[in-house]
């Protein structure tokens, strides 16, 4: 079968012609139960780009020098606040920087800020990361202000796109080549962050025809509020609302909350293709370099480790089946999440790749590379 370029949605308007947004506001209306139509033309957007030829590539020299200089001043200028209890909520965050006061941006306050110290070390939330993921859109690039740049346009955040877009990509080559060959697909996201991925790389291959009947995907989170979030978007868009199921089914395409860190989480159930963005920068392990290690602070014990992520993966990826992963390497820009309290574990592409043979994935093809961020599909080996 030979693919066409899908159209946008009969009746429905481009972003173009539609009132101009900024990114975190299309964020919000991407998400929301309402905005039937902008989300439509956002994901068109985001398609265009994502399956497009001119997407760019990974922040220039110049960007890089300013990151450098961002992250001291940043650096000097952050002061974290004393509280007592484990909740943040109404109390202005666990740090202080009048900078990012000032711009009242929403990214910024989620650097400043957590719901609860128990997650003060991560990337909270689903809308911090959605936020440069609109600036692929050429309509809002265009009508964000200078915060908008800064914060969802920075040297990290321009790889943040492209890690999307790479994933995006992958996922849907890897699947349109078991289509295109008569057989059934099964995809997975093992987060909702990834799931617009998934949703984008579906929602084309549905455009172009396939058999809707012989694909099936499965998005999951831990957090009920992301989960909740992606099966608003996923009831709104043209290609997923048919067929979206409350359960996994074959032909359909669910959300659910599930634990990655359960033995049972992964049900015996395998699958052909598995995205895993952005979530082993948080476990120990196979590193090159960590967080602590950066700031000699002392080391969590492990109480979950990558090892036992990517044994997780392996039990739930057929044979010959894809997974696609980033690397993560130490930047200047990483490093300004750092001074607001996130940890991260490093690894290069030597660290992942010794990471991922304890679980039998090996054949490692590189999608794309950038300045902090590699995006490599790796094969399972038959056990």
């Amino acid at each position: 079968m030979t693919p066409h370029t899908p159209s946008q949605t009969q009746g429905a308007r481009g972003l173009a012609d539609m009132a101009p947004i900024r990114p975190m506001d299309a964020v919000v209306a991407l998400y929301s139960k309402d905005n039937h139509e902008l989300s439509q033309a956002i994901v068109a957007s985001l398609s265009r780009v994502v399956f497009g030829e001119n997407h760019g590539g990974p922040a220039s020299l110049a960007h890089r020098a300013l990151a450098r200089i961002s992250y001291r001043v940043l650096k000097w200028t952050t002061t974290r606040r004393s509280t007592e209890g484990e909740d943040y909520e109404g109390e202005g965050g666990a740090f202080r920087n009048p900078i990012l006061e000032r711009t009242g941006h929403p990214y910024a306050r989620a650097l400043l800020g957590s719901s609860r110290r128990e997650t003060e070390s991560l990337v909270e939330g689903g809308d911090p990361m959605n936020g440069p993921y609109m600036m692929i859109c050429p309509e809002i690039l265009k009508v964000s202000d200078v915060w908008d740049r800064v914060f969802l346009h920075s040297v990290q955040s321009r790889d943040v796109q492209l890690r999307f877009i790479w994933e995006t990509r992958a996922t849907y080559d890897a699947a349109r080549s078991r289509l295109v060959k008569g057989g059934a697909v099964r995809l997975k996201a093992v987060a909702a962050g990834t799931g617009l991925s998934m949703i984008l790389a579906y929602d084309r291959l549905i455009k172009e025809g396939h058999d809707p009947a012989r694909i099936t995907v499965r998005i999951t989170d831990r957090d009920k509020a992301n989960v909740d979030k992606t099966a608003r978007l996923i009831a709104k868009l043209s290609s997923t609302q048919p067929r979206a199921t409350d359960a996994e089914t074959e032909g359909g395409i669910s959300v659910g909350t599930e634990d990655l860190f359960k033995s049972d989480a992964t049900n015996g159930t395998n699958y052909h293709v598995v995205t895993c963005i952005g979530i082993l920068d948080y476990l120990p392990g196979f590193t090159c370099h960590t967080t602590e290690r950066g700031l000699r602070l002392e080391h969590p014990e492990d109480v979950v480790n990558a090892e036992h992520l990517a044994a997780q993966l392996g039990h739930m990826t057929a044979d010959a089946g894809d997974l696609i992963v980033n690397t993560y390497r130490p930047h200047a820009s990483a490093r300004i999440l750092e001074v607001f309290g996130r940890r991260f574990d490093y690894r290069n592409e030597e660290n992942l790749k010794a990471l991922l043979a304890t679980a039998g994935f090996r054949n490692p093809r590189l999608v794309g590379s950038g300045n902090m961020y590699d995006v490599v599909v790796y094969e399972k080996s038959p056990a």
